[in-house]
Order: C-alpha cells, then structure tokens, then sequence
C-alpha cells in the first residue's frame, strides 16, 4: 500500500465527511479536523467585536488532495454537520512530485444569513 493509500484510508476511517465549498463548487470528501491546542493556552482567549464574543480557537484541517484549495483560500469555506470554517492558510504535502493531502489552518465562521445558510 502506498503513502497516499494509507492516507485516504486513514481519513476514510477516523474522518468525517464535509463540504469544501471552493468559488461556489461544493464537493463532499471525507477529512480530518481538529481543535490545535497551544501550550500557553491562548486557544481560551476570546475577542470582543461588533457582533459580540468572537472564540479565536484555530482547527487543524487534513484532507484528500482531490479538494485542493491551495491559493483560493479566501474564496474556500469547510462546512461539517454543524459548524462553518474560514481557511486561514493551506499548503500542499508533497512526495515524489505526488501531492498526497493538503493541510489547512481553519478558524470559526460566524454565523450570517446574508452569506451562510448554516
């Protein structure tokens, strides 16, 4: 079995399945995403701004490269059952010249009529 086998295998098994909206094209894959947890704790913080307490927790996003959004960051939204991301960045991870997933650093969405229906 190869790298990029074992690692849709691993997603397949401990993943849940999302929908990658990249400029409007949504596609349901199966991925990885979880809370990055800092030693100093400052995943506690919260900050304040018009809308009220916004939690600046980041998430750890592993996923299939068939969902490569790799440069349209900013036109990219993750959505699972129940919760929206923003990616803040993502890269490829790449060997022999295959990319085998991608990698994405996601932060919270808040909740808004005129843009999500979430």
């Amino acid at each position: 079995m190869s790298f990029s086998e074992k690692v849709l295998a691993m997603l397949k098994a401990i993943g849940e399945p999302v929908t990658v909206s990249i400029n409007g094209e949504n596609r349901v894959i199966d991925s990885l995403i979880q809370p990055m947890r800092y030693k100093n704790k400052l995943y506690l913080e919260q900050e304040r701004n018009q809308l009220g307490f916004k939690d600046s927790e980041c998430f750890l996003y592993l996923g299939p490269p068939e969902a490569d959004f790799v440069g349209v960051e900013r036109h990219t939204t993750i959505k699972t059952a129940d919760r929206s991301y923003n990616v803040s960045r993502a890269d490829r991870i790449v060997i022999e010249g295959k990319t085998q997933y991608i990698w994405a650093v996601l932060t919270l969405r808040i909740k808004d009529g005129e843009y999500d229906e979430l």
